[in-house]
């Protein structure tokens, strides 16, 4: 049994925790002309603590006498693991804990679920204070403390090109490129996202030098346009229209034996991609947090809200927990700006419409190496399910990634950097051994 005790735990820290919020850039940002009180509870028998906004100002309190409009409620062992310093996935965000642990293992949310998705982004900063302030650190984005590595004059350049979908229709792609190594390899984003995600990637040198990299934005996604047969807030993605776009980009942009890489939903394509490598040309691919199908999981993705504060808040309990504040807060602000119903649409095929389960033993990996990569901190597609799936694929590579998460190349790019550039040169080698054979 665990000694662990929520109120205990968090009530002599009140005044730390108050302090560490009031001065968190984010929260002052989001907090300011709002009031709320939600409610944090355990399975102890203890009394809830309560936790007051109102206009930039917080109070932690306890007792029934306070009737907050939601409850956050998890078991002990689960709050327990929840703030130690650096927590194991899902535990590095109640999100995390509503998808993979639920109503069943005890993690609900109690009250207004409405409003629990309106102020999803206060509640969420609150959290991670308290578990600095329980640890005497300080994981809160600062702007002071923000380096800007890249060069002065930025070295990725964008433009457009037209590309046609039979249910997209035609479409004005962005596209953006950067480097001139021997190595063309071509980036593709997240579900709901944009190709900024590999703004950091794009900007080493050493990759500049090593590879020639092109990412670009789905249609609808980004900076590029909806297709003509697309329409607002009905975005639907399919696996041929996907697979058929990438090869699209690389006809028109010209690309050479390109090794093809993304994540999560990117990293599923990765797969339909190696299936259809040789027409396509491509001579390898990295999937990053993918594997060959996963269930629906919609628990958390059903709720009332702006999905401009939903949606990256969902996405970003993801993230690794080690993360630097700085890049969570880059993810944060590309997930929120996308069009309207874009990311559910790739969701659908995210969980529902990719299921390459029959499949992968076809992939032949003497003419498309495949290197799967996924971040231990992933409880979306977890390390676990992506080893798995290139278990099915004879000749595949499996590594799992230490301190990432769901994003690695943007969450933590000097992390993930050694890990792609080991993908890049096991696909070469092998090619390599491949044609001497």
């Amino acid at each position: 049994m665990s000694s662990f005790e929520l109120l205990s735990r968090l009530e002599p820290a009140f005044g730390k925790i108050e302090e560490a919020v009031k001065n968190d850039h984010e929260f002052q940002a989001s907090a300011n002309g709002h009031a709320v009180a939600f409610g944090i509870t355990a399975d102890d028998n203890t009394k809830p603590v309560i936790v007051t906004v109102e206009n930039g100002r917080i109070q932690l309190d306890s007792g029934p006498h306070l009737k907050p409009s939601f409850t956050l409620s998890a078991r002990t062992e689960h709050w327990e693991e929840f703030f130690e310093a650096v927590p194991k996935r899902p535990f590095q965000s109640y999100w995390g804990m509503l998808r993979i642990l639920g109503k069943v293992e005890g993690v609900e949310i109690v009250g207004d679920v409405a409003a629990f998705g309106r102020y999803a982004r206060l509640w969420r900063i609150i959290l991670d204070r308290i578990r600095d302030a329980l640890h005497g650190q300080d994981t809160a984005y600062r702007p002071e403390d923000v380096v800007v590595d890249f060069d002065e004059e930025d070295s990725i350049v964008g433009r457009y090109i037209t590309a046609e979908q039979p249910r997209w229709g035609r479409c004005k792609i962005f596209y953006e490129t950067a480097g001139s190594g021997p190595q063309d390899i071509l980036f593709l984003h997240t579900a709901g996202s944009d190709s900024r995600q590999y703004h950091a990637l794009m900007e080493d040198k050493q990759l500049r030098r090593r590879c020639t990299m092109y990412a670009f934005d789905l249609p609808g996604h980004g900076r590029s346009f909806l297709g003509s047969k697309q329409m607002p807030e009905n975005f639907t993605n399919d696996e041929e229209q996907y697979v058929g776009i990438i090869g699209q980009v690389i006809q028109k942009l010209k690309l050479k034996k390109p090794i093809v890489s993304g994540a999560s939903m990117a990293g599923h394509v990765c797969l339909a991609v190696a299936l259809r490598a040789k027409e396509l040309g491509v001579s390898g691919v990295i999937p990053c947090e993918g594997c060959d199908h996963l269930p629906a999981a919609a628990a958390i993705y059903d709720m009332p809200g702006d999905p401009a504060i939903l949606d990256p808040e969902r996405v970003c309990g993801m993230i690794a927990p080690t993360a630097p504040a700085e890049n969570k807060r880059l993810i944060w602000w590309t997930y929120s700006s996308q069009g309207v119903q874009v990311f559910n649409g790739d969701l659908r095929f995210y969980f529902r419409g990719w299921d390459g389960r029959d499949r992968m033993q076809n992939i032949d990996t003497s003419i498309c190496p495949v290197y799967m990569l996924t971040g231990e901190f992933d409880y979306s597609c977890t390390a676990e399910a992506s080893e798995a799936t290139a278990k099915k694929i004879p000749g595949a590579k499996f590594e799992k990634m230490i301190g990432l998460g769901h994003f690695p190349m943007s969450e933590d790019t000097k992390a993930f950097i050694p890990y792609l550039t080991k993908g890049i040169e096991y696909i070469q080698t092998h090619l390599g051994s491949s044609s001497r054979s």
